[in-house]
């Protein structure tokens, strides 16, 4: 590669920085995650971030730099995000699945959002459902809302004796009002059904 290729070359890549350190693997180019260039995966757009393209499309730090940085994010969960990006899969764990949906939600990478909460909600039981339901609350997930309170309204009985209860009562007594609201109106719709269905 001569100098000119090489120039042109580094004008069109783009790299990563978490932890203080470098993701620049030899695919990473402005022009995909901008929607400039196809992407060569049968998903089409899906994996690709608005929030990415305004930073690289804009007179923007990133993109005078072609340097991305993302705080917060430990350098293993940005190197599954941008393969992700890149090739539309993702292999998951309880706390991949995590971070990587905090992600997905920030840079508004929705069919990621998505496919981590369905994980998330796939792995929903009584004893990581009221973290569940915070999580999904602050982070709008849905699906995992909806699983994570069911559960929760299932085993109402041992609800106050949990720890993650007494935190919540501490944190966000909000959450614990609606909780019970929630539970409050699937009694009275119950009560409700019953008498239609006395003769």
């Amino acid at each position: 590669m001569n100098e000119q290729q090489a120039n042109v070359t580094s004008a069109y890549r783009v790299e990563f920085r978490a932890e203080n350190k470098v993701f620049a693997p030899s695919y990473l180019f402005r022009g995909i995650l901008s929607f400039e260039w196809p992407i060569l995966v049968n998903f089409g757009q899906i994996s690709r971030s608005p929030v990415f393209k305004a930073m690289l499309d804009n007179e923007m730090e990133e993109s005078r730099s072609g340097m991305i940085k993302i705080f917060d994010v430990s350098y293993d969960v940005l190197r599954s995000f941008v393969h992700y990006l890149y090739t539309a899969e993702v292999l998951l764990d309880e706390q991949m699945a995590f971070e990587l949906l905090v992600l997905a939600e920030k840079y508004q990478v929705k069919h990621l959002k998505a496919f981590c909460e369905k994980f998330m909600t796939s792995k929903v039981n009584n004893d990581n459902a009221i973290a569940s339901y915070a999580f999904a609350h602050r982070h709008n997930a849905k699906q995992l809302l909806d699983a994570a309170l069911s559960l929760i309204m299932d085993n109402m009985a041992t609800l106050a004796d949990k720890e993650e209860y007494k935190e919540l009562v501490e944190k966000d007594p909000r959450l614990v009002v609606e909780i019970y609201e929630a539970y409050l109106t699937r009694q009275v719709n119950t009560a409700s059904k019953d008498l239609i269905q006395q003769p």
